[in-house]
């Protein structure tokens, strides 16, 4: 599975990479882990990225994708709502990050950053 960060997503995210105390998850909004506080109980799929401490219990993230940034990590069952070519990009009207697949187009077309750092 692959997944780019443009240029214009790229100005928006590269702090949170860079800080090497934090861990960059794409989070399935299921209800299940830390991070996840609501589940969708839909046919709706809502991705959000969140930016965690090093040392939080990440044990539900357990596959990783490479980005052009660095590592983003992720549920592995959730792989399912996901496309194996992937791009982070900024939607031009409102400046928001999209998750746009290159088979089934916007996944989550308004994707939330969720920063847990202290």
């Amino acid at each position: 599975m692959q997944l780019t960060i443009t240029k214009e997503a790229e100005a928006k995210l590269k702090p949170y990479f860079d800080d090497k105390n934090a861990v960059i998850l794409l989070d399935f909004d299921d209800g299940v882990g830390p991070f996840s506080k609501v589940g969708v109980c839909s046919l709706n799929q809502a991705f959000q990225l969140v930016v965690a401490p090093k040392e939080a219990d990440l044990h539900d993230y357990d596959q990783v994708l490479e980005t052009n940034l660095g590592k983003v990590y992720y549920k592995g069952y959730s792989d399912m709502y996901l496309d194996q070519v992937m791009q982070l990009k900024v939607n031009e009207q409102n400046m928001t990050l999209r998750l746009v697949g290159n088979n089934s187009g916007d996944l989550t077309p308004v994707l939330n950053v969720i920063d847990l750092r202290a």
